[in-house]
């Protein structure tokens, strides 16, 4: 997202990130600050699904193709409805 948006909402994102409470308590600072909260928060997301009464799927559209990731939610609601 960092090529793909502007220079502002970097600096948005890292200070809403870094500069309240949560960032400040963990000691975060600038862009690499923002990188350990998002690693952090994929952690715990990735634990939260392992806990789950029901079963989950991950999906990667790192390649931004809405189009295929539809599909292939169709094709998984299709074969568990």
């Amino acid at each position: 997202m960092k090529t793909m948006r502007s220079p502002e909402w970097l600096d948005f994102v890292i200070w809403y990130h870094t500069e309240q409470d949560y960032g400040k308590n963990k000691g975060l600072h600038g862009y690499e600050g923002y990188i350990q909260f998002l690693e952090h928060r994929r952690e715990l997301e990735l634990r939260i699904i392992e806990q789950l009464p029901f079963q989950c799927f991950i999906l990667d559209n790192s390649d931004y193709d809405w189009g295929n990731q539809q599909q292939i939610v169709s094709n998984i609601m299709m074969k568990y409805l």
